[in-house]
């Protein structure tokens, strides 16, 4: 089957989303809460199918080699490959900085590709190549993660995906929103580190200073809120902001107070859809809770939008005991974007 048409039917599986993603979010949401004190974010998202093309050979690859073949363009932007809320956009204005930076040690290589930051997300792309089979095992994957001017960040939210390209390469996506938007400024220094990573053992590090891509920035405070009858849950609308890579919406989320002292606060699901009735979920947006006020801090990230939408609806769920989505329509809240900064 040529990859065209594998294309077409991977796109015709019926895939069950909703009940996916539900049951993705409940696991997401037992670990935050067992981590609300120190933790240290690592989603791992699993890829449906591997991308059945071959790059390399098979057969022995010198470290020489594998770093040469790192450098060869792929057959598309690897942020592209794992859907990137912000790809199209991306790859049309080209926001994405060229990095090629690399790492070698004990025949295999880590490549920093292409990153895009804008104050409110990082993205990082990362391919390797070893001189032996690499393995996505549990066991063998190893452990890596990002630190920001020396030191590790606590973002709303974030995943790490990885996909096998053939037996001797892999690449990964790294993406994060953070918990306060330009908390880092203008210009950053990044750094991916790695420790046995896909059955090599070793310890690798990738370090390059980045700037804030350009582009307008749009910012509206509607300070609305929506409250249950009984006065026990409300949602306020406090900020959006427009920017490069995503559309931010930080809201607080009100609940009584015995609920944070034995640690059964809610995540409520929010779906969002625009004045053209657009709607956000699933794929198109993701939730985070911000570090420092768990449970109440919840960011929402879209796609970026041009032109920017005269209103959002933000319309809450919860997830019943049967792993179905249901409406909490108390809380259903129009959100104007009329209030800019």
């Amino acid at each position: 089957m040529n990859r065209e048409k594998f294309s077409r039917s991977i796109d015709n599986i019926n895939v069950p989303v909703e009940k996916l993603v539900a049951r993705e979010k409940a696991a997401i949401f037992q670990a935050k809460k067992k981590r609300k004190i120190g933790r240290k974010t690592k989603l791992t998202l699993g890829v449906a199918c591997a991308l059945c093309m071959s790059l390399l050979s098979s057969g022995f690859v010198s470290t020489g080699m594998a770093e040469a073949l790192s450098n060869i363009p792929l057959l598309k932007p690897i942020y592209k490959d794992f859907r990137d809320i912000a790809a199209d956009k991306i790859e049309h204005d080209q926001l994405a900085t060229v990095i090629n930076r690399q790492d070698s040690q004990n025949g295999l290589t880590m490549t920093v590709k292409e990153v895009a930051y804008d104050g409110n997300r990082l993205m990082v792309s990362v391919i390797y190549t070893g001189e032996k089979d690499l393995s996505l095992k549990e066991e063998t994957v190893g452990s890596n993660y990002i630190t920001i001017n020396g030191q590790p960040i606590e973002p709303a939210s974030g995943s790490t995906g990885q996909d096998e390209i053939d037996s001797k390469t892999i690449i990964e996506h790294h993406q994060y929103t953070f918990s306060d938007y330009d908390e880092y400024g203008d210009e950053i220094e990044v750094a991916l580190h790695g420790k046995d990573l896909f059955g090599y053992e070793g310890e690798w590090a990738v370090d390059f200073p980045l700037k804030k891509v350009s582009g307008d920035i749009a910012e509206f405070y509607p300070a609305v809120k929506k409250a249950t009858v009984d006065g026990m849950y409300s949602v306020t609308a406090d900020k959006v902001i427009f920017t490069s890579l995503s559309t931010r919406m930080d809201l607080t989320i009100d609940y009584p107070t015995e609920m944070d002292e034995n640690d059964t606060w809610p995540w409520f699901d929010v779906s969002v859809v625009d004045d053209n009735g657009r709607v956000y979920d699933k794929l198109k947006l993701q939730s985070g809770m911000a570090a420092g006020n768990y449970g109440h801090h919840m960011i929402l990230t879209l796609p970026p939008m041009d032109p920017i939408p005269q209103s959002f609806t933000l319309k809450p769920s919860h997830t019943n005991s049967e792993g179905i989505s249901e409406e909490i329509k108390e809380l259903e809240l129009v959100v104007p974007l009329n209030k800019s900064k």
